[in-house]
């Protein structure tokens, strides 16, 4: 459990913007990347029919999925996890796929989601699998709850890789969770300027049809449709 000097509402926002990665977290892809891990774009039609998905789910949930290069406890080596714990991973890759399909199995093991649940539950699928909820102790304050959730069957080995995957970046100390906490704090503050800037754009993706990326607003804009929706019925 920790706490935060941000509307809860920010969080929202932080936990399935897909777009803040490579910028905010650019010091945890640096790791990755010293670390031998390849960070790469698959071609177009490789796992999902783009680069990313996001996607409204009606009510103000929402949803993103991406392709995975940082590596899951089920079931995506890389180097971080050492190569002690390579076999085993392996060991659960093939279970996947005798018992989804290879395309299935794929899907699982190379992509990463990000669901929440209107208003304030977020479930992360990606370096581990978490569940997020918070709750707002002050109009600019909030405190938050984290949980790794894993198979119980689990082998000890493949629970201290998904244990230490949690902490290496959704942790208190990782590499994710305090670079998030500096930006939703210094975004609160500057939302204290209200009188010069009174809006806070979320227009990405908004001219167009079809398909949304990760990396639009679509999802986003989902979520504020139904706060508002609520707050003028209220």
């Amino acid at each position: 459990m920790r706490s935060g000097a941000m509307g809860w509402k920010l969080l929202v926002e932080n936990s399935f913007d897909d777009y803040h990665l490579l910028t905010t977290h650019a010091t945890w892809l640096d790791y990755l990347k010293s670390s031998g891990v390849e960070i790469k774009r698959p071609e177009k039609g490789h796992v999902l029919p783009s680069h990313g998905l996001g996607k409204d789910l009606g009510n103000g949930h929402g949803t993103t999925d991406n392709v995975n290069f940082r590596g899951r406890p089920v079931a995506a080596w890389i180097p971080i996890y050492g190569d002690a714990a390579r076999p085993e991973l392996e060991r659960i890759r093939a279970e996947l796929v005798q018992r989804l399909g290879e395309s299935r199995a794929k899907r699982v093991a190379d992509t990463n989601r990000n669901l929440v649940v209107f208003p304030n539950l977020v479930l992360l699928d990606g370096s581990s699998v978490s569940v997020r909820s918070f709750q707002p102790t002050a109009p600019d304050r909030m405190r938050v709850r984290a949980w790794a959730l894993g198979p119980v069957e689990e082998s000890p080995l493949a629970r201290q890789v998904r244990l230490d995957s949690f902490l290496t970046f959704y942790g208190p100390g990782g590499f994710a969770t305090p670079d998030d906490i500096e930006a939703l704090e210094s975004v609160q503050i500057g939302l204290g300027a209200y009188k010069e800037v009174q809006w806070s754009p979320l227009s990405r993706g908004i001219a167009k049809e079809g398909e949304q990326l990760n990396t639009d607003e679509a999802h986003l804009r989902a979520f504020w449709v139904q706060w508002d929706k609520l707050m003028r019925a209220a």
